[in-house]
């Protein structure tokens, strides 16, 4: 069977389900807020600011949950998530850097910091796999 949620896999089952609901219900809200704001131009008024900080919260609540959810793991499994953690943060600056100074001597114009985001949760799931096989 797939596990969705690859980081609730040795979790406590309470953890586990607390972890699922909440990151996924924040998840959802995040994207409904950012579809929101791409739908919204800055000249409608308070509501585009309103939206950016409660998808800013939304992100703050999800790391919020995150942390509680690796502090239920054992001491194993805090290791191999950090470990993961630093694979995949440290493989994107590497990954940022690198296109940065690629478009600056080609003049490609700005690397986008979202790119960021999606290098990191690939970098920290690709690691996290590997690192768990390694341990299994």
């Amino acid at each position: 069977m797939i596990n969705l949620v690859p980081e609730t896999h040795t979790a406590p089952p309470s953890a586990r389900r607390r972890y699922i609901w909440r990151s996924m219900g924040v998840l959802g809200a995040v994207m409904a807020g950012v579809l929101a704001l791409v739908v919204l131009t800055p000249d409608e008024g308070i509501w585009p600011i309103l939206i950016a900080a409660l998808v800013v919260s939304g992100l703050a609540f999800g790391v919020y949950e995150f942390v509680v959810l690796m502090r239920a793991l054992d001491e194993l499994q805090q290791r191999i998530h950090m470990m993961a953690l630093a694979i995949g943060c440290g493989g994107t600056v590497m990954i940022i850097t690198a296109l940065a100074l690629v478009a600056v001597v080609l003049q490609w114009g700005s690397v986008e910091p979202l790119f960021a985001i999606m290098f990191a949760v690939a970098g920290y799931y690709g690691a996290l796999f590997v690192l768990t096989r390694r341990f299994a």
